[in-house]
């Protein structure tokens, strides 16, 4: 005799087992969220649409070691959690590394919210934060500029690229790009290899996605700064330079650290041995909480400085950053709240990357001087600031300026960012003096070690000391921009 189970508990058993087959398959979701890989978060287009306010989105950069499974659980933990808080990822640094993020949305603005009331902010009216955590550094995608504005330029006319007695050097130049009608194209980075970036072997443009590195600014600072790096080495005609343009500047002169961080990482990957940086951008020296107030502890660009060691200082890069100007830190607001006279004193403020170069090796941060004054307009400290570069004058406004490099007969040109490709340009024409140190297994020293060797060359001298500029620059170290001493 068989034993019959009725219809209806034989329906609800099978409904049973159904949903039990489904919690084995799919997980349970027992009172816990499932956790989605990040990739589900991931915007198709980065570069489309308006660019969203970069102190709303946060740079994410895994540390090494960490697994695609911890970086799921930490943003399940932190940004999204259980209320399913929007997230957005602009994933735009491809293969340069797959490991630096740039998220926007509900979850990131209200994660950063809580960082700013637990005192993570370095910053009164702009809330910002940085720091670390188990698994990730993190940090709100600041605003980067280069000082001032410049007046529309002529093209200039090329005597031809002169002969080199030495190997070439290769310099990035991260600025609004090259416009080869003002710098000879001769110079151009010309590489077999492919990049990290598709198309990116000869530059890349970060604005817009593409490798259109064209000069877009209407002064074309990037082509200025480019230029005034070729006229430092063809006036010693020692190493050869190859330019790589890296275009992190839209035409108005605005970018943003995501990209820079991007840049670096692209940089590196196309083996350049310097970069110059005429850019950067301010923090206090302080943290506040939400409500305005100065918290234990000094900010820390953790982030920052721990990508510039794993793309620039561990692969022997030398970044020479300007050291800012005064007209920067008047519209920004953050400076040493305790005594506002000393906001162009880098002790008391932070220029980033430059105030970094005290505790990296490869950072070589640089201002302008003449004679024994540093310019009233622009940063210095005596402990930070590794040289100045001498200017070519001083004009009834005070301004130290350089005359204009792609347009001698016009309007010159003043600010550190055109203080930091002279020191790059000789940095650049005799490379092949001091490269040797940069593979030593001890960093400590080296910046010193290649100053003396640069110092020591009797035969054209341009690197002095001047004892009065010592509480300016760190030993008083100037450059004589236009010194060749008859050198042929």
């Amino acid at each position: 005799m068989f034993n019959i189970i009725p219809v209806t508990i034989r329906t609800t058993y099978l409904k049973l087992l159904t949903l039990l087959c489904m919690v084995m398959v799919f997980g349970c979701e027992c009172g816990s969220p499932v956790t989605r890989d990040w990739s589900s978060y991931q915007i198709p287009s980065p570069y489309e649409g308006k660019k969203p306010d970069p102190y709303k989105q946060l740079i994410v950069w895994l540390k090494p070691g960490t697994t695609r499974q911890e970086f799921n659980k930490w943003l399940q933990d932190s940004i999204v959690k259980k209320e399913n808080n929007e997230l957005k990822i602009r994933f735009v640094c491809g293969s340069c590394d797959s490991t630096l993020f740039l998220m926007e949305g509900k979850g990131v603005e209200l994660y950063m919210q809580g960082e700013v009331a637990n005192g993570g902010s370095s910053s009164k009216k702009k809330p910002k934060v940085t720091g670390e955590s188990e698994a990730v550094y993190y940090s709100t995608n600041v605003p980067v500029r280069f000082p001032g504005a410049v007046a529309p330029v002529k093209p200039a006319r090329f005597p031809g690229k002169p002969s080199f007695s030495e190997p070439g050097v290769k310099v990035a130049v991260f600025d609004t790009g090259l416009d080869t009608a003002l710098v000879d194209a001769s110079y151009l980075y010309n590489a077999a290899d492919s990049a990290c970036i598709s198309g990116g072997s000869a530059g890349w443009n970060f604005v817009a996605g593409t490798n259109n590195w064209a000069d877009d600014n209407a002064g074309r600072h990037g082509s200025m700064v480019t230029k005034l790096i070729t006229d430092e080495t063809e006036k010693y005609r020692k190493n050869s330079v190859s330019i790589l343009p890296v275009k992190i500047f839209d035409a108005d002169g605005t970018s943003d650290l995501y990209s820079t961080l991007c840049g670096f990482a692209y940089a590196s990957n196309r083996k350049v041995d310097i970069i110059n940086a005429s850019f950067g951008y301010y923090e206090s020296r302080y943290r506040f909480d939400s409500s305005g107030e100065e918290t234990a502890g000094l900010s820390s660009p953790l982030l920052l400085r721990a990508f510039i060691e794993e793309y620039l200082t561990k692969h022997n890069i030398i970044l020479v950053a300007a050291a800012g100007n005064k007209d920067d830190a008047a519209e920004d607001p953050e400076y040493n709240p305790v005594d506002p006279l000393q906001k162009r004193n880098l002790d008391s403020v932070h220029f980033y990357p430059a105030s970094l170069a005290p505790v990296l090796p490869g950072v070589i941060a640089v201002t302008t001087v003449y004679k024994d004054m540093v310019s009233p307009t622009q940063n210095y400290s005596g402990n930070i600031v590794d040289v100045g570069v001498q200017a070519d004058g001083v004009d009834n406004n005070d301004h130290f300026y350089f005359i204009n490099p792609v347009d001698p007969g016009s309007s010159p040109v003043s600010g550190s960012s055109f203080a930091a490709p002279v020191a790059t340009g000789k940095l650049a024409a005799w490379y092949h003096t001091y490269k040797h140190l940069l593979v030593s297994p001890s960093p400590a020293g080296v910046k010193d070690s290649i100053f003396n060797i640069l110092e020591s060359r009797p035969f054209p001298s341009f690197l002095y000391h001047q004892p009065s500029l010592a509480d300016r620059v760190k030993d008083g170290k100037w450059i004589d921009k236009g010194r060749t001493a008859g050198f042929k």
